[in-house]
């Protein structure tokens, strides 16, 4: 396992990453009234069920984040998210802030302009100003603190030293979000805040797929994914509908289960089969592009929709922007995420006054005890 890069997660994470701008931009930015000029009213109907480039992303994130703390620390553990979210999140926060303050007026919300503050550039820093009812700085953002919130979670599970009952968390997990989504509450709760019922599911049902393919299946591990399958069709179809609600858009159930089952399909070729068919080298660079083309994709988006789509054809407005991110996005990688990523380590190295020695003609880094 430590030895294997599944290199078919990069190709899930990327597509379920153009996924959600091709969301946005051919569904949201018009059916929102951030970009009233990219109406593509033919598109929509295939467009609409993009969003669910979401569900498949915490999957991911949850297969991910359990593979990585195995025999891990939680020190380590807070070292690792801090080096891999905050460089390109702090640089595509001040960009999106720049952009927001030449053009910001090009974005229609509630017939306001996208405005900002300094209360709303600092308060997003830190990723917790939804904690404190601050809006984000971009929309997109809103994963980012459910995403904190599971990191939360597992870090508890490291400082507990509960990791060997990992699979009996994540029972608990599945069962508990699943019968919560069939209570009129699960209708009502702020789903863009609280990461349960509906989201929690999507994590634990990406760490059940980890320790199938780490320890192989069994009877218990069998009743996990049933459990996991069970909540994914359940929230995905419910959520639909509510879609449907605040849309004033059918949303086919029927379609948004096939997808869904998919993508479950997806993920038990990774947990069973030593082999799989998009496990490809080159599938990496795609993977490195997901992480900043979601953090810059969104607003700025629309503002270059609004700005320039009364001179330029809307039709080659938006992939002439989608290349546009896709080459922002490696840049942010090259520059600031690989650039960075030594500079955050060594500082949060001694926040967390974790010591660190390099054995000598090895590569392998060993945490000494405190």
């Amino acid at each position: 396992m430590n030895k294997t890069r599944f290199y078919e997660i990069d190709f899930l994470r990327f597509f379920s990453a153009f996924f959600v701008v091709f969301f946005h931009y051919t569904f949201t930015g018009y059916m929102e009234g951030f970009a009233p000029i990219a109406d593509f009213e033919s598109i929509r109907s295939y467009s609409r069920y993009a969003y669910m480039g979401i569900n498949f992303f915490f999957i991911i994130s949850g297969f991910v984040i359990f593979m990585s703390i195995e025999n891990g620390s939680a020190r380590r553990f807070i070292q690792s998210r801090f080096v891999r979210l905050f460089p390109a999140y702090w640089f595509s926060l001040c960009l999106t802030t720049l952009v927001t303050l030449f053009l910001g007026s090009a974005v229609l919300l509630d017939s306001n302009v996208l405005t900002m503050t300094w209360t709303k550039f600092l308060a997003n820093i830190t990723m917790l100003n939804t904690m404190f009812d601050i809006e984000r700085v971009d929309w997109a953002y809103w994963t980012l603190y459910l995403e904190l919130k599971f990191y939360a979670v597992v870090l508890i599970l490291l400082l507990l030293k509960w990791l060997k009952y990992c699979k009996h968390v994540l029972a608990a997990v599945l069962i508990s979000s699943t019968v919560a989504l069939f209570t009129p509450w699960a209708k009502e709760v702020d789903m863009w805040v609280s990461i349960f019922p509906h989201w929690s599911g999507y994590f634990a049902a990406g760490g059940v797929f980890y320790l199938i393919r780490r320890d192989g299946n069994s009877f218990y591990h069998s009743l996990l994914l049933i459990l996991s399958y069970i909540y994914i069709i359940k929230q995905s179809t419910l959520f639909g509908s509510l879609m449907t609600k605040w849309f004033a858009i059918d949303f086919d159930l029927l379609t948004i289960a096939l997808i869904n089952s998919g993508c479950f399909a997806f993920f038990c070729i990774t947990a069973f089969c030593n082999h799989h068919p998009l496990r490809k080298k080159q599938f990496y660079y795609l993977g490195i592009l997901t992480y900043p083309l979601y953090l810059i994709h969104q607003f700025i988006g629309y503002m270059i929709f609004n700005t320039f789509g009364s001179d330029i054809d809307i039709n080659l407005l938006v992939p002439v922007t989608l290349v546009i991110m896709l080459v922002l996005a490696y840049l942010i990688h090259i520059h600031i995420e690989l650039k960075f990523a030594p500079i955050f380590k060594r500082f949060s190295t001694q926040l967390l006054k974790i010591k660190i020695e390099v054995l000598p003609k090895q590569e392998k880094i060993i945490t000494s005890k405190e």
